[in-house]
């Protein structure tokens, strides 16, 4: 299931994870050369594309920005998805502009609060909630779960 996001944990890769397959965040190219020094963006949206006027370009596949994807020198612009309620907050209302309902419960569990979630649209199967520890990691993995 790692493929997929599920398994990881809350922070940066799984936010890059659901950017891409939930909110449609695109690799990009800059077109110009760049030094080592200087950051270079290499995943936004469409928008941030159009806006460059150029100098950015979609990338077809993510295996060509490994090398960009290990420096330490970048601006990536994804919000905290799996971490901050506001960001995840921003996957709900996608997902409800695709059609989908989120559904969630919170439960105690051994002492500890766990949170469900999973979306829901009408004709297709739901995947069954998973507790997790907290409600933004719920809503982005159950965003996964219902694109996959």
């Amino acid at each position: 299931m790692k493929e997929n996001g599920i398994d990881m944990n809350p922070g940066r890769d799984l936010d890059i994870e659901v950017a891409v397959k939930v909110m449609g965040f695109i690799w990009l190219k800059h077109l110009l050369q760049f030094s080592a020094e200087l950051a270079v963006k290499w995943l936004g949206t469409a928008d941030e594309v159009e806006q460059s006027g150029g100098v950015y370009v979609p990338v077809v596949k993510e295996s060509d920005m490994v090398s960009l994807k290990l420096r330490e020198n970048f601006d990536e612009n994804v919000p905290n998805y799996s971490t901050e309620m506001g960001a995840a907050q921003q996957i709900v209302e996608h997902m409800k502009n695709l059609g989908y309902t989120y559904n969630s419960e919170e439960k105690l569990e051994q002492e500890q609060k766990q949170y469900y979630g999973n979306f829901v649209k009408k004709g297709r199967d739901a995947a069954a909630p998973i507790g997790h520890s907290s409600e933004a990691e719920a809503i982005v993995k159950a965003a996964l779960a219902a694109l996959v």
